[in-house]
């Protein structure tokens, strides 16, 4: 099992430049594919996706293209022909008006097409290797996921062995509780036999005690207990995602441990399923980051 959480970063050479590629993801519910690129790079955001989608199932996954690019090779230059015909109409614009003087630089590098933006793009045919670049990063983002997971399923298997300790003790609790409820619900009937002077058939009695315990037995809803947990325990072996599977088990055990402590009518099975429940709240904390 993996974690939600992890991230990867792969840097990409490309002619006058590289691209850093950072791919980040936390826990969701779902799928949610994020992607930044340089507005260049926009033509690739359809392929992102698509190895996003077949790398992981679940969490908010963010996918960040950085270009950067040399310095040296990255900024403003001056077109001096440009400059030097502006300059030229200047002057002689000046000599018809009777404008004594030439144009400075400041005048001329206001002027349209002076200062050029020398930044350099990225050229399609380096699209390849940035999305190879892509599969790297989200190589290791899933590895970080895979090494948290390894440290949950600690967590998760710790969880669960308390939660099938305090299940086995429900089961003895269960099974002291239905015979006291049995023997108290017989003595009530004597009394009640006695002070009214009824004549109670010891089958009758029977029947009614049985009847009586059964109203208050959890022994389906412990088996069910037991099989969830094994399951549960099983998930924890795999490799393949398993979140949705286990929020669903977690959410199949708080039915079961809800109807346990209704039923219940002894404190100490109450406060049983009570344990049970702070156990399983914390199960359910975890998983909310599985995948």
């Amino acid at each position: 099992m993996r974690s939600m959480t992890g991230f990867g970063s792969v840097q990409v050479p490309i002619r006058h430049a590289r691209i850093r590629i950072e791919v980040s993801s936390v826990n969701k519910r779902g799928l949610e594919i994020l992607v930044y690129t340089p507005g260049e790079l926009a033509r690739i955001e359809r392929q992102i996706r698509e190895e996003v989608a077949e790398s992981v199932t679940r969490g908010k996954v963010t996918v960040a293209l950085h270009l950067e690019t040399n310095p040296v090779q990255n900024g403003r230059s001056l077109d001096l022909k440009k400059a030097a015909l502006y300059a030229r109409q200047l002057r002689s614009a000046g000599k018809k008006l009777g404008v004594e003087g030439g144009p400075v630089w400041s005048d001329l590098l206001g002027l349209p097409g002076v200062v050029v933006n020398s930044e350099l793009g990225v050229a399609t045919t380096e699209d390849r290797k940035i999305l190879v670049g892509v599969k790297g990063a989200l190589k290791r983002m899933v590895e970080s996921r895979e090494r948290e997971g390894v440290r949950m399923v600690r967590h998760l298997r710790g969880h669960l062995q308390k939660m099938e300790a305090v299940r086995a003790q429900m089961e003895k609790a269960a099974a002291d509780m239905r015979k006291k409820q049995g023997d108290r619900f017989r003595e009530r009937l004597q009394e009640i036999a006695g002070e009214t002077g009824l004549h109670l058939e010891p089958e009758r009695v029977a029947r009614e005690v049985v009847a009586a315990a059964d109203r208050g037995d959890v022994t389906e809803e412990l088996g069910r207990i037991r099989a969830h947990l094994a399951e549960a325990q099983g998930l924890t072996a795999k490799r393949a995602p398993g979140g949705r599977n286990l929020e669903f088990i977690i959410q199949e055990l708080q039915r079961e441990v809800n109807t346990v402590g209704s039923k219940s009518g002894d404190l100490g099975l109450t406060r049983l399923a009570i344990a049970f429940k702070s156990e399983l709240e914390k199960l359910r904390e975890q998983a909310a980051n599985l995948e």
